[in-house]
């Protein structure tokens, strides 16, 4: 039975920042052949080795229950250790120890243990890990519209949700600004158009305008992440850009068009990603939370419908240690989280 500490350094060690995932993709396809699973992969953007991958017991037999998350990380790459916490608690640290290959180490070591059982349902459950969830969930996209995905009755997604089972989520938003001005003398303002002072402006009306709130989901949030512009200060800007993300908690379409109404119409918008709030499945017994972070769990949706299937997001550890420089997650989460994913499909498969 593998181990689900020992995994996660395996994971780990091997650097899949987005885009970059090909020698992860091999050694997770290699470890679920050893526990003899029928690996299929799916090529995602072209990049050799780039793949999503699908784990079940027999390709001759549908599955009900599909366990699975990403595999790609945020930059940068910083190895996996093993530290005593001067509170007593022993911890993995490193990128990806919960964001999220310790996820995925944790759902396989609850695959191992359902496929163990004498009662077969373990045959009923398949993995799933997809690339490029940090950036534009390419992979979930993807793995739904070609189908790669097989249609089951329950999908769990896994993220850092404090080990709690998340009865609602969040939207994404995410759009670049552009915006093209005429270069000049600084010391001549009339003689040129300032990009950087237009996006400014227009950045000014985003951040303080009234956004939607909700009972179920709470505000509607906006972050503005990247900004460029300008060569000099001394030079009037001939462009300037910036990439922003929301949280919406409406129709994100609807907001895309407060949005739009704001800039600047000079101002050219890109959407790059964008999906609606969603209820989720919960289990009785099990501790739930709303979460305000987005997921693949909206690109994956359309693979319910033929089943009317619902939707669940679970996983160890706190989204507020991920994308940091102090990643990291309790042994005894990884550990408690990979019995959670045993016990939420017994009982999902027994109702």
């Amino acid at each position: 039975m593998q181990d689900v500490v020992d995994l996660t350094i395996e994971l780990c060690t091997i650097p899949s920042v987005t885009e970059n995932e090909a020698d992860v993709v091999d050694h997770l396809a290699s470890v679920l052949r050893r526990l003899g699973a029928h690996v299929s992969r799916e090529n995602v953007g072209g990049t050799v080795g780039r793949d999503n991958l699908l784990a079940v017991a027999d390709k001759n037999r549908p599955i009900d229950i599909l366990l699975t998350t990403h595999i790609d990380t945020v930059p940068p790459y910083y190895p996996p250790t093993r530290v005593m916490g001067q509170d007593g608690i022993e911890r993995l640290m490193g990128r990806g120890v919960i964001d999220a290959k310790g996820i995925a180490a944790s759902m396989i070591v609850a695959w191992q243990r359902l496929l163990a059982r004498t009662d077969g349902l373990g045959q009923n459950v398949g993995v799933m890990f997809v690339v490029g969830e940090e950036t534009s969930s390419d992979g979930a996209k993807q793995a739904a519209a070609s189908g790669f995905c097989p249609p089951v009755q329950y999908f769990i997604d896994g993220e850092p949700t404090d080990g709690k089972l998340c009865s609602a989520m969040k939207g994404v938003l995410a759009f670049d600004l552009a915006v093209q001005g005429k270069a000049g003398h600084s010391a001549y303002p009339a003689a040129g158009h300032s990009a950087t002072h237009q996006l400014v402006n227009d950045l000014h009306r985003l951040q303080h305008a009234s956004w939607p709130v909700t009972a179920d989901f709470g505000d509607t949030t906006l972050n503005v992440g990247v900004i460029a512009g300008g060569v000099a200060p001394n030079v009037i800007a001939a462009a300037a850009s910036a990439r922003i993300m929301m949280r919406p908690t409406a129709n994100p379409d609807d907001v895309l068009a407060q949005v739009r109404s704001l800039l600047t119409p000079t101002t050219s918008l890109s959407v790059l990603t964008k999906a609606a709030p969603v209820r989720l499945h919960t289990v009785s017994g099990e501790e739930t939370c709303v979460v305000a972070f987005g997921s693949d769990v909206p690109h994956l949706l359309p693979v319910l419908q033929s089943r009317h299937g619902r939707p669940m997001l679970f996983g160890p550890g706190s989204i507020l240690d991920a994308h940091t420089s102090h990643e990291q997650v309790a042994i005894k989460d990884l550990v408690d989280a990979a019995s959670a994913y045993e016990r939420m499909c017994v009982r999902l498969l027994e109702q």
